[in-house]
């Protein structure tokens, strides 16, 4: 099954599909923007400026995320942020267009790249490698860093990140042996949940109910082609990322840190489902202090300017455990925390211990100006 983003990426190699598919989409999903009533939105947010110590006499090059909409655009779209935070502390930027051939010698004309990659896995390569000879060969300063983008939409580099750290995830099986997924699904309690390495909105992400059809996966997985994904130029080749499944979990919970703020809000699977990421239900209310705190900390460990953690809650072992984390998230709105009907973010004054400010703000700037203090 393809997904909205492949099917999109279709239309537009149509012009007038295109032009069908943008007049519809405004008409119902009420997710593009016109750019004579951008700057209204954007202010919909506070001004955030760097303090006057900074070094604000640098050249950023801004690449474009999003499709042309030709007029529009996107709501999700990170670089009107981005942009209205470099205009607004007067520093020089200029777009760049970092996909073609010319971008090396491009770059050199920058001190800063930023940089809001696509999670689709052609992208994350392009990103992956561009990125490692920026930051790595060139010495340029990139958000994201090439640290950073290693484990963008990479469960699997999360997944060594989280064991080496320690923090507790969902008890979780990754292994690029046969042998050894046949002898974990021959012993483990189901049903279990299988997952892509790459995958955003719950796609890739199956409940097998049983050895049968875990073992079918992995003898797909394991084969000479692999196994089907929802990326028709892709496929699940020699690897497993099976994880236990949390039977009492009723809602999922997304935390996002930037320097000592942090944001987030409730997310509920629909009926029948298990799986919260994507339903779009959300829900906006206070969040436990403790659960702000393995967020808090799986940043830092991370070493990210930014980090959005997904965490289940079992009741009945009275723990959070960690679903993944990114360094990139779909934002909507200005409004990524609400507390009793107010806008706001945590503070964290102490280790476990936070305050709510009130106020609306775009969680990219504060990145933007997270990265450029740094």
């Amino acid at each position: 099954m393809l997904s909205r983003t492949q099917i999109k990426d279709i239309v537009f190699s149509i012009p007038f599909l295109k032009k069908y598919y943008i007049k519809r989409r405004i008409n119902t999903t009420n997710d593009l923007i016109p750019l004579d009533r951008l700057d209204e939105e954007l202010n919909k947010a506070e001004v955030v400026l760097l303090e006057n110590s900074i070094d604000k006499n640098i050249k950023v090059g801004l690449v474009k995320d999003g499709d042309d909409y030709e007029g529009y655009v996107k709501e999700r779209s990170y670089f009107p942020k981005y942009e209205r935070f470099l205009k607004n502390n007067n520093i020089q930027y200029e777009y760049y267009d970092i996909y073609k051939s010319d971008w090396q010698e491009k770059a050199k004309e920058f001190d800063c790249i930023v940089w809001h990659t696509y999670s689709d896995p052609s992208t994350q390569d392009i990103a992956t490698n561009k990125i490692y000879v920026l930051d790595k060969l060139m010495g340029k300063k990139c958000l994201p860093s090439f640290d950073e983008v290693w484990t963008y939409e990479d469960k699997i580099n999360a997944h060594y990140l989280y064991k080496h750290f320690g923090f507790q995830e969902i008890p979780t099986f990754v292994s690029h042996s046969k042998k050894d997924a046949i002898d974990y699904v021959n012993k483990c309690k189901f049903p279990i949940i299988s997952k892509l390495t790459t995958g955003s909105s719950s796609y890739g992400v199956d409940k097998l109910s049983n050895k049968e059809e875990a073992l079918k996966l992995i003898n797909e997985a394991f084969s000479f082609k692999g196994r089907k994904t929802y990326f028709p130029y892709q496929r699940q080749k020699n690897y497993v990322y099976f994880q236990e499944f949390v039977d009492d979990a009723t809602f999922d919970l997304r935390i996002m840190v930037v320097s000592d703020k942090l944001f987030g809000y409730y997310r509920y699977p629909n009926k029948g489902d298990f799986r919260a990421s994507g339903a779009g239900n959300i829900e906006k209310k206070e969040i436990p202090f403790d659960a702000l705190e393995i967020a808090y900390k799986v940043k830092e460990a991370f070493g990210t300017t930014f980090l959005a953690t997904d965490l289940l809650y079992s009741k009945k072992l009275n723990q959070y455990f960690i679903i993944e984390s990114s360094i990139f998230i779909g934002v909507d709105t200005c409004e990524q925390l609400v507390v009793d009907g107010v806008a706001g973010y945590y503070e964290r004054i102490a280790e476990g211990k936070y305050e709510f400010r009130k106020g609306k703000v775009w969680v990219q700037e504060l990145a933007l100006k997270e990265f450029l203090r740094k």
